[in-house]
């Protein structure tokens, strides 16, 4: 099984996400981890989303123990995305990606929970719709911070590309 998700996972780097990774650094600028940080905070502000309405109805009917589980959740949810954030800041780029290799098993795992989420979705409302996208955007970031960062131009070679 390990073997076959790794060839899975190579796959969707190697064919997908590095051209995306790719692409944003050549159009626009934007460096793997930028990338990876901009689909981690779209990722928290949609968990956000996915848990106002459990907190916003323990809050409506005073519970005090589910509110405040509600909130232990939400809070627990954006310390871990935002210290992934910051994982993918400070990986070093001038030697091979270790978050490659490191992060296989957290792909493994939030690929699992969006199949299992998208199979649950029959009639879905806004939380669950935030809920998926909170795992796409999760997932998305951890292959956009596994991909390798482009080599910088040097400058003899721009100059002579450009005349």
């Amino acid at each position: 099984m390990r073997k076959t998700f790794a060839s899975i996972d190579d796959t969707l780097i190697e064919r997908l996400f590095q051209p995306v990774t790719d692409r944003l650094a050549n159009r626009l600028g934007f460096g793997r981890a930028n990338a990876a940080c901009a689909c981690i905070d779209a990722a928290s502000l949609s968990w956000i989303v996915s848990r106002a309405r459990g907190l916003s109805d323990a809050a409506e009917s005073w519970q005090v123990a589910t509110s405040f589980f509600e909130v232990s959740i939400l809070l627990l949810g954006l310390v871990a995305l935002l210290s992934l954030r910051t994982l993918f800041r400070r990986a070093g780029t001038r030697q091979a990606n270790p978050l490659r290799q490191a992060m296989r098993p957290h792909r493994a795992i939030v690929l699992l929970m969006l199949a299992a989420r998208l199979a649950q979705l029959h009639t879905p409302n806004l939380s669950d719709l935030a809920d998926v996208a909170m795992l796409v955007c999760a997932g998305s970031a951890l292959y956009l911070g596994a991909c390798a960062e482009r080599p910088p131009l040097r400058r003899a070679a721009a100059a002579w590309a450009v005349r």
